[in-house]
């Protein structure tokens, strides 16, 4: 019988190790949460689980064959090495669906509720009614454009929907149409779409062919009443323009919870806009997460052990 060692490199504790060596007897399970505990146990491995695989590390992995990452995007793990290898390469998509889907939607009602300003007059202890106004506006019938409808972009369409919104999905197979969505489109009807967005969803993998494809003629597009969302990259938006965009008055506002350089630099001037909700790259963050993450991978090694095709199953030369 052959044994078949997995390593984990993630911070899961000694539960995790207990229910994946209960998946089968043939395993050798180990974990390493340091680099250079990495790169010792690297070279016996053949399953790699979790974050932070290095070329270093990757290097001595001679025995590597399957490596089940811990996040959705896999743009940071795909060095040249790895696309060239027969390494397979599964992600975790589906497991932070759901929470950044809701921390869209409550970005867009603090936004459209004026919520911000009410608690930064809230924090200096002052009543909101003059700063607040006429100016809260409801989401109901408004249009939400989601770009990209894969899994976290269609959990927001879903939710924007429930919200009586107009829901306008961008995705590379439009024929594809979920229930809840009005009207899907390919990349090539995007600038129309844009110039419909009341709200802009951002929810696609960052690849060569979708670095800044929010750039300055995206936005140019789009209505100054508009707001725009990123939960994807940071590099899916080009975050100079989208800067100049607010200052100029030519976007009504943003929720962003990535960025092209993280953390942000306490210099940018998207700190300092009232018309701009700040996250620290934790929209995806649940306490159910590991427990949603260990079943997917227990779930997937039972079918590498078996022979089966592997869930979530990532196309390393598209990216996603």
């Amino acid at each position: 019988m052959n044994r078949v060692n997995v390593l984990m490199g993630w911070g899961g504790g000694e539960e995790h190790l207990k229910a994946i060596r209960a998946v089968s007897s043939r395993l050798e399970v180990s974990a390493a949460r340091e680099h250079e505990e990495r790169l010792r146990l690297a070279p016996e491995a053949e399953v790699w689980f979790g974050w932070g695989l290095s070329r270093e590390v990757f290097a001595v992995a001679k025995r590597l064959r399957w490596i089940q990452v811990t996040s959705a995007g896999v743009d940071r793990l795909l060095f040249d090495e790895l696309r060239r290898s027969d390494v397979i390469v599964t992600n975790a998509r589906g497991v932070y669906s759901i929470p950044i889907a809701e921390q869209v939607l409550a970005m867009m009602l603090a936004l459209a509720r004026q919520l911000p300003t009410c608690i930064r007059e809230q924090a200096a202890g002052r009543w909101a009614g003059s700063a607040v106004g006429g100016k809260p506006d409801v989401l109901s019938g408004k249009t939400c454009v989601v770009l990209g409808l894969g899994d976290i972009g269609t959990e927001v369409a879903r939710r924007a929907k429930a919200f009586a919104m107009e829901v306008l999905g961008i995705r590379r197979r439009p024929a594809v149409k979920p229930r809840f969505v009005d009207e899907v489109v390919d990349h090539s009807g995007m600038q129309a779409a844009l110039a419909r967005a009341d709200y802009l969803v951002v929810a696609l993998p960052l690849t060569d062919a979708t670095h800044h494809i929010v750039d300055a003629e995206a936005l140019s597009l789009m209505k100054p009443t508009a707001c725009i969302f990123n939960i994807g990259r940071g590099a899916l938006i080009d975050e100079a323009a989208l800067i100049r965009a607010l200052e100029e008055g030519r976007l009504a506002g943003a929720g962003l919870d990535v960025f092209e350089k993280e953390p942000l630099p306490p210099e940018s001037p998207l700190y300092r806009m009232e018309n701009v909700i700040i996250t620290p790259h934790s929209a995806g963050r649940s306490p159910a997460n590991g427990a949603k993450l260990l079943s997917l991978f227990c779930q997937n090694l039972q079918r590498y052990l078996a022979g089966k095709p592997l869930l979530n199953l990532v196309d390393k030369n598209a990216g996603y």
